[in-house]
């Protein structure tokens, strides 16, 4: 709980999604990743914060069809998919280009290809991002979502990538997804580009997250929990310090 404006108020995470629902110009169907998007919101949910859903276009989000079919379909995303409450705020998200990103206690961007295409030089992303770092706030992203804040810079001009140890997914989990020659760019080269210190797991498509000052990041959606769990202590703590 936090005091705001003389009130005692629930702290607020904020999950950033796509709306792109296909791979560049191809046929394929994509968006949101579920597991990363469910798993995600009830942790947060599960840790007491007030949830807030937001997009690029706003309204509702494409989840990747992949994502919903074995061996995908997890507990967490049947739970999801049957949960009408959480359904209804997936079909109606809020537009990001209305949102401020200082009135967010964190900032968690969800993995999904579709971010590839419509998030990375997203001027509305960028400035959420941006605020809420200002702000003194804590950023995270997982996977593909990690894209999004490769093009945001500090108030130097200086991109918040450099320097930072960061992780996302990586050239060998594309091929594996399927989308290897399909994507815009490689996060791991591009990361690597804007000067940060790229680290990844012992395996692929395992958990895998690293936190850097206030920016915490998870290699692939099976790393959402542990980037969620860095995001909440990375906020509780209020410490900038870097955690591998």
């Amino acid at each position: 709980m936090v005091r705001r404006n003389g009130r005692v108020e629930s702290q607020r995470i904020l999950l950033v999604c796509t709306s792109n629902p296909r791979l560049g110009d191809s046929d394929r169907e994509t968006g949101v990743w579920a597991e990363s998007l469910f798993a995600a919101y009830y942790f947060f949910q599960r840790k007491g914060y007030e949830v807030t859903l937001a997009s690029v276009k706003g309204g509702k989000l494409p989840i990747d069809p992949k994502s919903v079919v074995t061996p995908y379909l997890t507990t967490v995303v049947k739970k999801g998919l049957t949960d009408d409450f959480l359904m209804a705020r997936v079909n109606t998200t809020a537009c990001i280009v209305y949102i401020d990103g200082a009135e967010f206690d964190g900032i968690f961007v969800v993995d999904g290809l579709g971010i590839m295409w419509d998030g990375v030089y997203n001027s509305e992303i960028i400035r959420v991002v941006q605020e809420s770092l200002r702000s003194g706030r804590m950023v995270a992203a997982v996977g593909h979502g990690v894209a999004a804040l490769c093009n945001v810079s500090d108030d130097k001009g200086n991109f918040i990538v450099a320097g930072k140890q960061m992780t996302g997914t990586t050239d060998t989990e594309e091929e594996l997804l399927g989308a290897g020659g399909m994507v815009p760019f490689s996060i791991e080269a591009k990361l690597r580009k804007y000067g940060a210190i790229f680290r990844q797991g012992t395996s692929e498509m395992r958990p895998f997250a690293t936190r850097s000052g206030s920016i915490v990041t998870g290699q692939n959606y099976a790393s959402t929990l542990l980037t969620a769990e860095g995001l909440v202590e990375a906020m509780s703590l209020g410490v900038r310090m870097t955690l591998v």
